[in-house]
């Protein structure tokens, strides 16, 4: 019996085969990006710095976190005002090497706050929201690229206390070009 065991173990052993690298499923990435949020209810163009965390897999599916944030976004009704976004997308990019275009879209988590007066305390709203949008990536590498996209943010409720212009629902575009630095996840 014992004799079988060790048979059997040399022959498992020798039978191992040489463990190959598998080519990566995935590609991570990280976009530093500055744009503007302008249109519907933001009424002055407003700077817009955030970033983008991406997984894609090989087939060009796969999820984003985007975060950004806006300051002043009407400046002659308020003397503060910011919209900050947190958004879980789903993404879609056609997967060439180089020119990568690209839609997106979910849901997150938006808040906006203002103050009328210099000085007074500014009310604010954090709320669920959506957003949804595209745009192209160019890889010049593996490794770096620039991206360029056009989205846009609305909440999934009406608030009459927020500044809205018509239609109930606070909302806005936001385009934006940025660094992206991507990885192959093993």
């Amino acid at each position: 019996m014992a004799r079988s065991r060790l048979v059997l173990a040399v022959a498992v052993l020798s039978y191992a085969a040489v463990a190959e690298a598998q080519p990566s499923t995935f590609t991570g990435s990280i976009t530093a990006h500055i744009g503007a949020a302008h249109g519907g209810d933001v009424r002055d163009r407003a700077w817009t710095p955030g970033a983008s965390m991406t997984v894609i897999d090989d087939t060009g599916v796969g999820a984003e976190l985007d975060v950004a944030h806006t300051r002043d976004f009407d400046k002659a009704l308020f003397a503060e005002s910011g919209v900050t976004s947190f958004m879980l997308n789903f993404i879609g990019m056609y997967p060439h090497p180089e020119f990568q275009p690209f839609v997106n879209a979910g849901v997150g988590i938006m808040r906006t706050r203002a103050a009328v007066f210099e000085g007074q305390a500014p009310t604010s709203r954090t709320d669920l929201a959506f957003n949804a949008g595209g745009g192209v990536q160019y890889m010049f590498n593996e490794l770096l690229g620039v991206r360029g996209d056009v989205r846009y943010f609305r909440y999934f409720q009406r608030h009459n206390d927020l500044p809205l212009l018509d239609n109930g629902f606070f909302d806005f575009w936001r385009s934006s070009v940025g660094i992206t630095v991507a990885w192959p996840i093993r």
